[in-house]
């Protein structure tokens, strides 16, 4: 098995993944004539950057310096006025756009109540979805916000559902 030249190519600029990679240079080092197609392929390559680099003329300082004193010399254009002038009369609407976003979408600033979801709704909610549930425990709730503080118990959260708890004794505890 020999590669093509395409996969030589690509092997020698490096734009194999890893495992063909070194699948490749394993193959390289004990196939003669794939060896011999790659040292070809390096030698033009090597050869071409040789002349790219011999014909590759360095820009004249002095024609530099000129070039940049004519840009720099030059009156501006008719229209170089609108880019200058507009930047103003751009950003008066840009900062207008601005204000009214935030005043929309922040309803505090308008006195609006934010909308969102009430602890009091999701509560409600649980609720009737428990009593849907055929397989919800329905029986008694007991509190579990008392602690023993003597002879009676304290109770921790005064605020009570009362349609939710059942109340065996009567004395409202």
């Amino acid at each position: 098995m020999h590669y093509d030249l395409d996969t030589l190519d690509d092997y020698l600029r490096g734009e194999l993944d890893t495992a063909r990679d070194a699948a490749v240079h394993a193959h390289l080092e004990t196939c003669e004539p794939c060896r011999r197609a790659y040292d070809e392929a390096a030698s033009v390559r090597d050869w071409v950057r040789t002349a790219a680099a011999a014909e590759e003329l360095a820009f004249p300082s002095l024609i530099k310096a000129r070039v940049w004193e004519e840009i720099r010399s030059a009156p501006p254009s008719p229209f170089a006025w609108l880019r200058t002038g507009w930047r103003p009369w751009l950003a008066l609407p840009v900062a207008a756009a601005l204000v009214i976003v935030g005043y929309l979408e922040v309803p505090a600033l308008h006195g609006g109540t934010p909308a969102g979801i009430t602890a009091s709704d999701l509560l409600l909610e649980h609720s009737a979805q428990m009593a849907d549930n055929p397989l919800a425990d329905h029986g008694a709730v007991v509190r579990a916000s008392t602690f023993d503080a003597g002879p009676a118990a304290v109770p921790l959260i005064e605020a009570v559902d009362s349609t939710s708890i059942a109340d065996p004794t009567g004395d409202g505890r």
